[in-house]
């Protein structure tokens, strides 16, 4: 990294913004995967639970309560401007369920997307997710 002179070589400068562009990705997307853990989770507890008889609607009630406390998502106001929601903002038309009609095979899909504004620039991306979790319940 440094020269025998002393100064810091090109490489060397390189690599370190490398690893601070790294780190500053880190800290703004580690959140969103880290809320994605959560959906998973309510979409395995929902699946196993049609064991006990849960239907569509409550699979999508149970997934859209346990997202609702999680995280936060941005929302247009009446005045048009963003403003930072509590929760996820999942909707039902989100969650799909797909039933075997010959087997007891279940799929729950969660298809859905969070804008993440990137400090200090306040640019946005929007980062899509994609969970699913399917098989027959019970086994």
């Amino acid at each position: 990294m440094r020269h025998p002179s002393g100064k810091v070589s090109f490489g060397g400068l390189v690599l370190l913004l490398l690893v601070a562009g790294v780190v500053y990705l880190g800290v703004m997307l580690a959140p969103v995967y880290v809320d994605n853990f959560d959906v998973k989770e309510a979409a395995t507890i929902a699946f196993n639970r049609i064991q006990q008889g849960l239907d569509d609607d409550g699979i999508r009630a149970l997934i859209l309560e346990r997202t609702g406390r999680v995280g936060n998502h941005w929302e247009r106001d009446q005045f048009d401007r963003d403003i930072l929601v509590p929760g996820l903002g999942l909707t039902e038309e989100q969650i799909h369920i797909e039933r075997s009609g010959v087997t007891a095979h279940v799929r729950i899909q969660v298809d859905y997307s969070r804008r993440v504004r990137l400090k200090p620039s306040n640019m946005v991306r929007t980062v899509n997710f994609h969970v699913v979790k399917e098989g027959i319940p019970g086994q």
